[in-house]
């Protein structure tokens, strides 16, 4: 159903929040009808663009959002060595002034753990140059494609996370155990890193997330810098040891 139709202006929250695109479909929703729908009921518009390897890259959501936020921990770090965040405000958003004076007002208590700062300052100074090394997937693979075209940068890519789907859970797990790569929970990381997104993350709601497409078998990649051809030979040894099940 159109969120516009769910809409209950007797019972609004202060705040929409979206990810753009979603992890793990990477499927893009039509933000401009959230902002739309933002300006006419007053509320927020957050978008976590994480996947969206940030506003100067590949995709650019802040003339629809009021607030973005994403993780720093992932692709514009990419040495899995060092936690943080970012929040941007929308200096033409119509709350701008009522979020800086707030954030500005707060007594913020910075606790950011040094040792974080300095590695996290170190990794991004490769930042943009990374980015076009990632062998990057097709346009094909991004389900919603237009709505992440309305936001695609001229010079923008597609990103380097994919989720895979197989036709028995034994094909999955035969995939995941013989993929000679890392193996772990984030993304956007230098190295290929490979996850059983849906046990990790909904083991104990497995039944839900599958209602929503985020099947149990579902295995979820991060393509990392590796030479194409290391990274094909690796995928194709994975696959012949889940086809060899079936």
């Amino acid at each position: 159903m159109p969120l516009s139709l769910t809409m209950d202006t007797n019972a609004m929250g202060c705040a929409l929040f979206a990810e753009f695109p979603s992890n793990p479909l990477l499927r893009s929703a039509n933000i401009s009808v959230f902002c739309a729908l933002a300006d006419k009921y007053d509320f927020l518009l957050v978008i976590d663009e994480s996947i969206g390897n940030l506003i100067d890259v590949d995709v650019d959501v802040l003339q629809y959002a009021d607030i973005i936020v994403s993780s720093l921990s992932k692709i514009s770090s990419g040495g899995a060595n060092a936690m943080g965040g970012s929040l941007i405000l929308n200096p033409q958003g119509c709350h701008y002034a009522t979020l800086k004076a707030y954030m500005s007002a707060t007594n913020y208590e910075d606790t950011w753990f040094d040792e974080d700062a300095v590695f996290m300052e170190h990794n991004s100074h490769n930042f943009t140059r990374n980015i076009p090394a990632i062998p990057r997937h097709q346009r094909g693979l991004l389900p919603q494609i237009h709505h992440y075209l309305s936001c695609k940068l001229p010079e923008g890519g597609y990103g380097g996370l994919f989720s895979l789907t197989f036709t028995s859970l034994a094909a999955s797990q035969a995939f995941f155990d013989n993929m000679p790569f890392q193996k772990g929970p984030s993304l956007g990381t230098n190295f290929t890193l490979a996850c059983p997104y849906t046990i990790l993350a909904h083991y104990l709601e497995l039944g839900w997330a599958a209602e929503y497409g985020v099947e149990e078998g579902l295995v979820r990649i991060s393509v990392g810098m590796e030479e194409r051809e290391g990274l094909l030979e690796g995928f194709k040894f994975a696959l012949r040891a889940a086809e060899a099940v079936v």
